[in-house]
């Protein structure tokens, strides 16, 4: 597996990395007759998401890490080599699925990129999806609520959420109250503001009480839940309604570019695999082959 590995690695690297790898190679660490060199280095970042090569290449302890694995990885190859482990059958087959898995990635990448979906071919989908499929886009009625928590099931706790509550219906500021007493330090900082929410968001004590709630009746009496005391005032409240296309555009026309990729995709590889034959006796005598499972031996 480890000389599969490096193959796949400097393969890969020849193939994707063309830009790197056109300049002369750097040594970046010597240890024997191995040599490691930024090219074996970027050969191996291109294994790695975009965002995290990008951070590897602005890391150098990261990059040293990566040198030392690489060499690491040459030294035991070189071992494999000397006692004739890549020899046997089973590593060669190894090494050549390991080939053809990296060559057949980068080809992939190439057959991607010259069939590539237009802009216009890309919208048409997604609005044909958009068309078909509205309860995808149908959003529940949201209320806009804040409030301030008074943590504990204790007579203190209770008196101090009636207090607030008085001076609240006295004219005091709801914000100003949450933020220097909601025990909720997740929002109290936004004056207990949490947002729009759907029903069922809340525990039920809560979310009942927010049912409600209305512009003629704004704030709530206390109450209680596993949390401690609330107190709830209504702010706005938004009707159920369908998105409109151009509010998912962006994420339906990159979800269509990614199908239509993919379609293209499937019909590659039927057509490569259409002629195929299939040996079910030689699949069938793979199974036969597994070791059979010992009785548990009485001690």
């Amino acid at each position: 597996m480890k000389m599969s590995r490096q193959l796949g690695v400097a393969v890969l690297g020849l193939c994707v990395v063309t830009g790197a790898l056109a300049a002369q190679p750097a040594v970046v660490l010597e240890v024997g007759t191995v040599k490691v060199t930024d090219q074996d280095v970027r050969a191996e970042l291109a294994l790695a998401p975009p965002s995290a090569r990008e951070r590897a290449l602005d890391n150098p302890a990261t990059l040293k890490q990566i040198a030392t694995t690489l060499a690491a990885r040459r030294l035991l190859a070189q071992e494999a080599e000397k006692n004739g482990i890549a020899n046997s059958a089973e590593v060669k087959a190894q090494v050549q699925i390991a080939k053809e898995r990296v060559l057949s990635t980068v080809r992939m990448e190439q057959f991607d990129a010259s069939h590539t979906p237009d802009a216009k071919a890309v919208e048409a989908y997604a609005r044909d999806y958009y068309r078909s499929n509205p309860k995808a886009f149908e959003v529940p009625g949201e209320t806009k609520v804040s409030h301030i928590l008074i943590a504990g099931d204790t007579p203190e706790s209770k008196a101090k959420a009636e207090k607030l509550l008085a001076e609240i219906k006295g004219g005091a500021d709801f914000a100003k109250l949450a933020k220097e007493n909601s025990d909720d330090k997740s929002n109290a900082e936004k004056g207990g503001d949490l947002g729009y929410s759907p029903a069922g968001r809340f525990v039920p004590e809560f979310d009942k009480t927010v049912a409600g709630l209305s512009k003629d009746k704004p704030l709530s009496d206390l109450v209680k839940t596993q949390f401690g005391w609330h107190i709830i005032q209504f702010a706005d409240k938004r009707p159920a309604r369908t998105l409109a296309f151009e509010e998912v555009s962006d994420k339906l026309k990159a979800d269509s570019m990614t199908k239509l990729l993919s379609d293209k995709r499937l019909e590659k590889n039927k057509a490569l695999i259409k002629d195929a034959k299939i040996h079910e006796d030689a699949l069938k005598a793979m199974g036969a082959e597994k070791p059979a499972v010992s009785a548990p031996v009485k001690k």
